[in-house]
């Protein structure tokens, strides 16, 4: 680090217009970019894992100064991501993946340019191939220096396919070449165009590693063991094997995953379906740039808009070919009592579950501006996000303390003056960061309630912490399968507010039962309180929603729907439930992290 101060001591410097000039000979690439304000490309190397070729450059343009100088925050958030990828650490990632295409970023910790997917991939992080797949389909067809995509990579992993049909599940295709020309269906016909000995060695992974990472996966798809398919040759063949490959495969997987009881029918309604799901999406285009305001960006970082109508909205982004959050158009039910709806508590949120207030808490303001929004806004402040984030958590990482101070201080106005109805709106949102909220003088909140001698409010913020664990014991026995417990928990006083309140991920017990698919809890919960049908999760998402896309989806769904879900309600996203029927990789993310919990 000496030699990189002394070097940037020694450039030349002279001022032109409002931009500095550093020498040529020291990257003439980047001095013409940061010359030109190209703040594209620049962000462009930083995503390349080439950032160290930005830090110490300096700009007289204050936007462009503000993006070199956080420079190193991005850099270090990137190598996060990859280290999260490669320990399979789930929440290690969403922390640090607070910028969207943070997911398909280079790290020098990574060889041959992979992205975190590639890293998953070859380390065999199922859940995080999962996640990333899942909530970022251009992820799958991110590629490495040499053109390869994560298939590529799995093509070749001694698995018996394991990998590779997961990818293919999530929506990777196989076709897509790398830059010799070679697809990931070459790959896997032919490993020896990526010996797994030399991939394992380039990211510096032991035998006894290798071992454990595949031990489980050798048996696992042996009915699904490479085949000796014919290969077609003539025209028609290859017509019919580009056409119908990828939605067989799928829909296939689909079967085996689902066993519904009428195969036949259910394959057939799949076909039907995935060109409406594969179609060429149109829309607004999302910039390549990291950040264009001196605080970081959020997620998608435009301003917050109206509740979702029900047509359906499409997107695409210039980063990357793949689509990114699209939406399909279902099939419009006959007009009844169960008109189209959004789950009931959608407050003005996005389609990533971020209201006005995610977007006020990433940049700066004059002073007491987030406290009057807040005030005058009368938004939940506990509304997560699809990472999990309130407005003060996406402060936080944004490093925006005074907007932090700001949220704490609305918190003890709401305290202090006794407004026991938002406070408990909070934490039954999962708003955890109320009894830490201290004053100017640095008295917590339960002290300046004491001193005020409010003693409803005291009482109420003293019941937190005791509350708090009465919610984690009772979604612990949820999910241990433990019915008596679950019915002794909520027979209590104050039991219907324990079950419908929220944990850290946006979810009540019945969004719990249902991801643990124990079919008494989620008819008993369903029928004793009929109001947690209606209540959505961080992205609004009913458990009907939840339902749909697990293993029990007959018998759950039943349950559901004959205590009173409705079929039409949608999430944040437009979607009803059915849409995770045919798409079920967003609710097994779901019932993954709950299995890790």
């Amino acid at each position: 680090m000496d030699s990189q101060d002394a070097s940037v001591n020694e450039r030349e410097e002279s001022i032109e217009g409002e931009v500095l000039v550093v020498d040529n000979e020291i990257d003439p690439e980047v001095t013409e970019l940061i010359n030109s304000a190209n703040m594209e490309m620049l962000a462009a190397l930083v995503l390349n894992g080439e950032g160290l070729r930005l830090v110490g450059r300096q700009s007289r343009n204050l936007e462009l100064q503000a993006f070199l100088n956080n420079v190193p925050t991005y850099m270090k958030k990137i190598n996060k991501v990859h280290i999260a990828a490669r320990e399979g650490n789930i929440r290690d990632l969403q922390a640090a993946l607070d910028r969207r295409k943070f997911a398909i970023a280079r790290d020098s910790a990574s060889p041959n340019g992979a992205t975190p997917l590639h890293v998953a991939t070859v380390f065999g992080k199922t859940n995080i191939m999962k996640y990333l797949g899942g909530r970022f389909p251009e992820t799958l067809s991110a590629v490495d220096f040499e053109g390869r995509s994560a298939l590529h990579y799995a093509a070749v992993l001694p698995d018996n396919g394991h990998y590779y049909m997961l990818l293919q599940q999530l929506g990777a295709n196989s076709k897509d070449l790398d830059d010799n020309g070679r697809s990931a269906e070459d790959y896997h016909n032919d490993p020896s165009l990526l010996p797994f000995d030399s991939l394992v060695s380039d990211f510096g992974i032991s035998e006894e590693t290798v071992q454990d990472m595949l031990s489980d996966k050798g048996t696992e798809h042996a009915a699904n063991g490479r085949m000796d398919i014919p290969i077609f040759k003539t025209d028609e063949g290859r017509y019919l094997a580009q056409s119908l490959g990828d939605p067989l495969i799928k829909g296939l997987t689909e079967v085996a995953n689902v066993k519904p009881k009428d195969p036949v029918a259910f394959l057939a309604s799949f076909l039907h379906n995935f060109p409406e799901q594969e179609k060429p999406r149109l829309g607004t285009e999302e910039s390549n740039v990291l950040m264009m305001d001196v605080s970081a960006e959020v997620d998608n970082e435009q301003p917050p808009p109206a509740p979702p109508e029900p047509a359906a909205r499409t997107r695409t982004a210039t980063l990357a070919p793949a689509p990114i959050d699209v939406i399909t158009v279902e099939p419009q039910p006959e007009v009844n009592a169960d008109a189209p709806e959004v789950a009931f508590s959608s407050a003005n949120r996005d389609e990533h579950g971020q209201s006005m207030l995610h977007f006020a808490a990433a940049r700066t303001h004059t002073k007491n501006a987030l406290f009057e929004l807040l005030q005058e806004s009368d938004i939940n402040l506990g509304y997560r996000d699809e990472l999990y984030r309130t407005a003060r958590d996406v402060s936080l990482q944004a490093n925006v303390p005074e907007n932090t101070a700001e949220i704490d201080s609305w918190i003890m106005h709401l305290a202090a003056r006794g407004n026991t109805e938002k406070i408990m709106e909070l934490f039954l949102e999962g708003y955890d960061h109320i009894l830490d909220v201290v004053d100017a003088e640095g008295a917590a909140v339960a002290e300046v309630v004491a001193q005020r001698g409010d003693a409803d409010m005291a009482s109420l913020l003293a019941s937190i912490p005791a509350f708090e664990d009465s919610r984690e014991s009772l979604h612990g026995a949820i999910r241990r399968d433990d019915l008596s417990s679950v019915q002794q928990m909520v027979s209590t006083q104050g039991g219907r507010t324990l079950a419908r309140s929220k944990n850290s991920f946006g979810r009540t017990a019945l969004h719990v039962a249902v991801l643990a698919q124990n079919e008494e809890i989620v008819n008993y919960l369903a029928q004793q309180f009929p109001e947690l049908l209606r209540i959505g999760d961080n992205l609004e998402r009913t458990p009907l929603h939840y339902a749909m896309g697990v293993d029990k989806i007959e018998s759950l769904s039943r349950v559901l729907i004959k205590a009173g879900s409705k079929r039409v309600l949608k999430d944040l996203k437009g979607r009803q439930p059915s849409y995770y029927f045919m798409n079920k990789s967003d609710i097994l993310r779901l019932k993954e992290e709950e299995e890790v919990y």
